[in-house]
Formats: structure tokens, C-alpha cells, sequence
């Protein structure tokens, strides 16, 4: 039988990896394109490792804060940067203990335009799977960028793990 704290982890670290490879096939020039009002990839990518950077954080300290994130930095300008912080991110997540996996957090989220904050429990493991899955969506939406600049991306990144598995993914 499967231990399904192990899946959470090696899952969530399989979209880490997904990305990586895409970002890897990629020029520095086709990485830094950005669509006419639209962000680029590397855009995405950011928030996807700001994301995880969270929700990593969040385990040692015990709140989760997605919305403090680096807009602007290294990751939206050096593809390079980006390959090494998605691969120690991947690390850091693929080896994080399964008795991690079970404590509390508290997300604390800006819900209104005027700064209003929200704030929940969850745990880091219900946290990594929202990464993960947020990383899909992200994923989604890199695709048809990559391909529009004639990059060949495999047929089944950025769909849903139960979409593939429910045999609606790509044709």
C-alpha cells in the first residue's frame, strides 16, 4: 500500500519538476518573452516558486503568506536563477518529513482592494497539495505561450492529475 503522506510530497515535487523541464527547454529569450498584455513565463514561474517559498516557510514558522512574494527579482530576469531555485525547492520538498506534513498553519490572505486580511487554519500538507494543483493552473497557462514561440512542450503538461487520470487529457 501506498503511504499517502509519501504522495503528497513526491506529487507536489513532480510539478516542481514539470516546470523545470519546461523552463529548461527554453531560450533565455523565449523565457523572458512577454505576450502583449499578458505575463510571460517567467512571470509565472515567479509566482509558482513564491508560492512554494510559502508554503515552505509556512512549516517552520507556522503562517502562510502568499502574498508576500518577490515581484521583480532575479527569477523574472535569469532563466538560470529560475532552474536552481525550482530544483532546491524540488529537494526541499520531495525530502520534507511525512510528521511535517500534518501540522497546523495559519494562511493569512489580503482579500480586499484595501488591504483586508483574512486568516485560516489548514496544515502544511493540505498547503502543499494547493501549491501543487496552483502550479497545474500556472502550468496551463505557460503551455500555449511556449508553443506560440515554437517551443514543442509534452502533450499532457498542464492538465490536472485527475483530468489525465480520467483519461480527458490531451488527444
Amino acid at each position: 500500500m501506498n503511504d499517502p503522506t509519501a504522495t503528497v510530497t513526491e506529487r507536489s515535487a513532480e510539478q516542481l519538476l514539470r516546470m523545470e523541464e519546461l523552463v529548461g527547454i527554453l531560450t533565455d529569450a523565449q523565457y523572458l518573452h512577454r505576450p502583449r498584455d499578458a505575463s510571460g513565463i517567467a512571470l509565472h514561474v515567479r509566482h509558482c516558486v513564491d508560492h512554494y517559498s510559502a508554503i515552505l516557510a509556512g512549516a517552520d514558522s507556522g503562517t502562510v503568506d502568499y502574498d508576500r512574494r518577490t515581484r521583480g527579482g532575479v527569477l523574472e530576469h535569469d532563466r538560470g536563477a529560475a532552474l536552481a531555485r525550482l530544483a532546491n525547492l524540488r529537494l526541499r520538498v520531495r525530502t520534507m518529513p511525512s510528521r511535517d506534513l500534518g501540522y497546523p498553519v495559519e494562511v493569512v490572505t489580503v482579500v480586499g482592494t484595501d488591504g483586508a486580511v483574512a486568516r485560516t487554519r489548514s496544515t502544511v500538507g493540505r498547503e502543499l497539495l494547493f501549491v501543487s494543483y496552483h502550479a497545474v493552473h500556472h502550468l496551463a497557462m505557460i503551455v500555449p505561450i511556449a508553443r506560440s514561440l515554437g517551443v514543442s512542450v509534452p502533450p499532457d503538461l498542464g492538465y490536472a492529475p485527475a483530468t489525465l487520470a480520467a483519461g480527458a487529457g490531451p488527444v
